[in-house]
Formats: C-alpha cells, structure tokens, sequence
C-alpha cells in the first residue's frame, strides 16, 4: 500500500516533480515572474508552497528518504490488507497533512 501512495503521488505531481525550478530560480528578477506567471495553479496556495509540496514528494519518492521506504514497501511489511487496517486505526491523516506543511515549511 505505501509503494502505491508513492507511485500515486508521483503521478498526480507528474514531470513538475523533477523538472521543478529551484529556489534560486524563483527568486530570480528575470526568471522568478514567469515561474510565478507559468507554475500559478489554485486561486490561494503560492507558487512557493506548490514548489515546496513537489519537493517534499521528491524527497520522499526519490530522494534520501525514499530508499529504505520503497524497499519495505515493496518486499515486506505485511500484506496490503494488514497494511490497510493499522493505517486506518492509527493513522491521522489531518495530523500527516499539517506534519507534511510543516516539514515543508508551508
């Protein structure tokens, strides 16, 4: 189950994930405009914010932190099912998605 919350994330943040513009690039005075002007996307989350969530599932998917996560997931750890009923007794989501913020600094 978290291999496919991985594959799904990347799927739905798509080719932005990794062709994303750096934090440099956005603050840029030539380029950070068009990045502001091309990446906008829902009326009140921030280009920023949207640059940050990406990274944050790079990371994640990709990155330093994805190793030993994708492994576990894929050859251990129970079956999906096992997997689906401890997700749904002791994950809360609302406190993942503020934690996800605040990693990110949003």
């Amino acid at each position: 189950f978290p291999y496919e919350i991985a594959r799904l994330a990347e799927d739905i943040a798509g080719g932005l994930m990794v062709t994303a513009p750096s934090e440099k690039d956005l603050r840029d005075p030539k380029l950070g405009p068009y990045i502001e002007k091309y990446l906008k996307g829902v009326e009140g989350i921030s280009v920023e914010d949207r640059l940050k969530v990406l990274r944050l599932i790079e990371n994640i998917t990709l990155g330093t932190a994805a190793v030993g996560y994708r492994t576990e997931s894929m050859h251990g750890a129970g079956s999906p099912q096992a997997q689906r009923i401890m997700i749904s007794r002791q994950g809360n989501i609302n406190e993942k998605k503020e934690l996800a913020k605040k990693i990110a600094k949003i």
